[in-house]
């Protein structure tokens, strides 16, 4: 069978049975649905905004049979129908083993042409025919005919879609060529946060920065337009702030912010002609600014930004990949305290389950000891009636005869449906092992809630008893001492 955990083939078996996953309670199961999805087992569709996940006939052969189908004995060399030729085998088994020791197990191809992109297809498709992508990675895939190549293994099991996506669609827009990057600027001034006498000296640096960049797999972008214009900086796949702004001073010297212009306009700032660059990322970590200096003005910086940029990008991604390591360890650890806590209450609860039955028969039995007292008694006054409606006729007095006799009837025949001995409150009837509700477990369960793994902090069995009638206080005191009080004092 498919290499899959408990948890994952139990998820399967539910969903072959015909539970879509399509309610708000099964939402923790999507994330292992589309495991099993990445796997081929299920197929997932979100018409109308409703996740609705199905078992495909792969997945229910594997619960029959413990195993897939076996793929069809295909050729090594190439047929007239199209078959795959060793060369392709040969290249998927490289495209996997680079892609393991990449970082991010991510492959990237900058601008291939058409005899690389179709290798890189063939490859590609030889890996998924063959099998030969890891069991615990899902194979993704951008670039078939056109863009830049990516291609990734994600975590089958906790497959980061999220970040994926967000390359997929980024490499999927057009972009803007070299050449127009001068016309794009000069169309949205606001991205340049300089003054008129150095705004050409400005685009130039910038064209200058991504001419250099282009062939580091970084790219000077604009992220807005308009009115409120603003630079982008592409490295990787990764987008990251940009901004080229000039330096002012107020009256005394003192350098002003962009931020103090804007919010004190009443200020008079100078410009000094010093360019300031900014690249950084969302972190406060990876924010790299350069500055023009007396002898090494920005443009002959160049090489020293591209390489600084560089070294901040790589930091970046191992602090990202560390970062999702230890997130991995903890969603692990979650799982384990959540089994370890689900395992430790149904300990609990299965301990609990006969102590409530036993309370409950012990209930059922007093009660109807209760009933029956009362069904003798009620037998005892009928029949001292009996006496008085003889005697009553006896001393001529019908009416008064007739009345005590509806009133013994009506006693006899309440005595009989009270009697636990014969119907029909017959203790017969009444199932001897019964089901304990919620609140029959509840007192059992040290502290746990008796509906799901975790404690039960919403009850309060002294704040319970309190509430009820002073009648029914007396009534349930010998309980309460019992099942509470009890066990508290002998600890």
């Amino acid at each position: 069978m498919v290499r899959i955990n408990d948890r994952q083939a139990e998820l399967l078996r539910r969903i072959a049975d015909g539970d879509t996953l399509g309610s708000a309670e099964a939402a923790p199961q999507w994330i292992t649905a589309r495991a099993l999805c990445a796997r081929g087992l299920v197929t997932i569709s979100k018409r109308g905004g409703v996740f609705i996940a199905t078992a495909t006939d792969v997945g229910r052969y594997s619960l029959e049979h413990g195993q897939r189908p076996e793929p069809e004995a295909e050729p090594e060399v190439a047929v007239a129908t199209g078959g795959r030729t060793r060369s392709a085998v040969t290249d998927a088994k490289k495209l996997i083993e680079c892609l393991r020791a990449a970082p991010d197990e991510t492959v990237r191809i900058s601008e291939p042409d058409e005899k690389t992109r179709a290798a890189y297809r063939r490859a590609i498709h030889a890996a998924k025919q063959d099998g030969l992508v890891p069991k615990s990675r899902v194979r993704c895939y951008t670039g078939r005919s056109a863009g830049d190549i990516v291609v990734r293994l994600l975590d089958a099991d906790k497959p980061d879609e999220t970040d994926w996506n967000r390359v997929r669609l980024k490499e999927r827009k057009p972009e803007v060529p070299p050449e127009d990057l001068h016309q794009l600027l000069t169309e949205n001034p606001a991205a340049l946060e300089v003054s008129d006498s150095q705004r050409e000296r400005a685009l130039r640096f910038l064209l200058a920065l991504n001419m250099v960049a282009k062939k580091h797999d970084q790219e000077v972008r604009l992220a807005r337009r308009g009115r409120h214009a603003k630079l982008g900086y592409r490295i990787g796949a990764a987008q990251w702030q940009h901004a080229l702004a000039e330096e002012y001073v107020d009256s005394r010297g003192n350098r002003v912010e962009a931020w103090e212009i804007a919010r004190f306009t009443y200020r008079h700032v100078t410009p000094t002609g010093k360019l300031r660059l900014t690249i950084s990322s969302n972190s406060a970590a990876d924010k790299n600014v350069w500055i023009d200096e007396k002898r090494r003005p920005l443009e002959r910086q160049i090489h020293q930004i591209i390489t600084d940029v560089s070294a901040s990008f790589a930091d970046a991604a191992r602090r990202a990949e560390e970062n999702h390591r230890k997130w991995l360890a903890e969603m692990e650890e979650w799982e384990r305290q959540e089994a370890e806590e689900r395992r430790e209450w149904e300990t609990v609860l299965e301990a609990a389950r006969p102590k409530a039955v036993a309370m409950l028969q012990r209930h059922t039995l007093v009660a109807a000891l209760h009933a029956w007292h009362d069904a003798q008694g009620l037998r005892q006054i009928c029949a001292v009636l009996a006496d008085a409606a003889v005697a009553a006729d006896a001393n001529g007095d019908p009416p008064r005869a007739a009345n005590l006799r509806s009133w013994c009837a009506t006693g006899l025949a309440l005595a009989d449906r009270m009697d636990p001995t014969i119907d029909p409150a017959s203790l017969g009837d009444i199932d001897f092992n019964v089901e304990p509700g919620p609140d029959d477990l509840r007192p059992f369960m040290a502290g746990w809630s008796p509906n799901e793994p975790g404690k039960d902090y919403s009850h309060n069995p002294l704040k319970n008893w309190l509430s009820r009638a002073p009648g029914q206080r007396i009534g349930r005191l010998v309980e309460f001492v019992e099942l509470w009080l009890w066990p508290v004092y002998q600890r």
